[in-house]
Formats: C-alpha cells, structure tokens, sequence
C-alpha cells in the first residue's frame, strides 16, 4: 500500500532528505541522488517546491565541488608554472653581466669501504651542487619549490630545489669508486676523487667546493676502517687538445685498520 506524504514516517523521511540537501551529507551524488530520485518523493509535492529543492541541491553540490577543487590547489602550482614558462634546460644560466656561473660542490659522505686486494675504494654520497639561475626567479609565496629530474621516477622527486632568488641546489645520492689509492705510510692509506665539468671551462663555470673537506654528517662509521682525515681542493687544468682552462676538485680520504 502506497504511503501518502501526511504519514509520519514519510514527513520525517523526507525532512531528512532537504537536511542531507542543505549540505549535511559527505557526498555530493550521494546528496543529488537522495534529493531526485522519483520513487523517494511523494506525488502530492507541488512542483514548485521540487524546483526548489533541485535548485538548493544543485546550488550546494556548485558550492562544494568549488570548495573540493580549491583543496587540491598546490601552493608551488603557480611558481612553477611561472619559472618554467618559456624556460630553455640547454641555455647555459651566464649573462652579460655575469658571464661566469659559481658552482658549489660538496660530498655529503654516508658510507665508505675499501677493498685492500684491489687496493679500490667505494663511496656512497649525497653529491651536493649549487647555483644560480636568475632565470628561475619570483615575487611572494612560496620562499622555494622542488623540482624532479626528468626520466629518473615515474613520481613527484623532489630532487631540485630553488628559491626564489634563482638559487638551485642539486642534491643527487650517487655511488662513486676510485682505484686512485696509495699507502701513504705504515697505517694510513690515501684516496683521491676528483670531480670537474667535460663541457664547461673556467671561463663559464667558477666550479668552487662547499666545504675544505668532506662532510660527514650523516656518515655510517665502516667497522674494519676509520677515516683519519679528508680534504677538498680546487684545481685548474689545462689540456692538450683544448685551449681552456678546466676547474676540477679533487676529495682526499685518509683511512686507516682500526
């Protein structure tokens, strides 16, 4: 038997539906879906009234799926879409005014190992670079934004970070092994690494480290060897078969058996 509207479960029921309407539901269909269907609605609501309760659910869905889209904005969307408007990845970063970029280097050091057969050392490091970018620059919010490296993650990787005033820093983990191993007296045995440009010479890259010596911050101490001491030194090259002169750092491990 067909309820009619002047029942009270009906009142109620319905009541229940222009609450949900007003916004008091979690879902938007869910809300648009209880306020239209025919077969929740009784015959003797003038049409009227209907038109008002579809304008209120459609009004209210209006409203939060603005509110629902304004959730998602993130705040670097804008930055990024500015500093990178136009931008050309293969331009070297050197103006008229300052032709030459300063490069910083640094090695964050997290493990060391070394194989006294092969008289070969191997390094885990985060390889640390700075410069600047005075096309990557911006006005307000955010102070910085973090960039991914192309074809390296299918995923947001922040792997570049810049500020607002062009500053870029680059901080890749890397492996690195180096057979530049000599005893240097009974105990203590020394490695070299050495790190440069193959493209840049120093009259476009000022290629500068970080730190005197490697840091070891974040270092895991290596159970059979200790690391008495470390340096890190700038040297300019020149090469037979180019004419200019190529910047390089070359880190120093000191080791010795614990």
């Amino acid at each position: 038997m067909r309820k009619t509207l002047g029942q009270p479960s009906r009142d109620k029921y319905l009541m229940k539906n222009m609450i949900l309407c007003g916004g008091f539901d979690i879902w938007p269909n869910r809300v648009c879906s209880n306020c239209l269907a025919s077969n929740f609605l009784s015959e003797r609501m003038s049409a009227k009234l209907s038109a008002v309760l579809v304008l209120i659910c459609v009004l209210w869905f209006g409203n939060t799926y603005a509110r629902r889209e304004g959730t998602v904005h993130v705040k670097e969307d804008e930055a990024i879409t500015k500093v990178l408007k136009d931008y050309d990845k293969y331009a070297y970063p050197g103006t008229t005014e300052h032709p030459i970029v300063k490069v910083m280097h640094g090695l964050n050091l997290e493990k060391m190992d070394y194989d006294s057969m092969k008289s070969k050392m191997s390094i885990e490091v985060w390889s640390e670079l700075k410069w600047n970018d005075p096309r990557l620059t911006w006005s307000g919010t955010p102070a910085r934004i973090r960039l991914p490296i192309p074809n390296t993650k299918p995923l947001y990787n922040p792997n570049v970070v810049v500020s607002r005033n062009g500053d870029v820093v680059l901080v890749p983990d890397a492996k690195y092994d180096t057979d530049n191993c000599k005893q240097k007296n009974d105990d203590v045995i020394e490695c070299k690494f050495k790190f440069g440009s193959w493209t840049y010479g120093a009259d476009e890259i000022d290629l500068q480290a970080i730190s005197p010596r490697v840091i070891m911050e974040t270092y895991t101490e290596n159970a059979e060897y200790e690391i008495v001491g470390s340096s890190a030194v700038r040297e300019a090259r020149k090469y037979d078969s180019f004419p200019e002169t190529y910047d390089d750092i070359v880190y120093t491990i000191q080791i010795k058996r614990r």
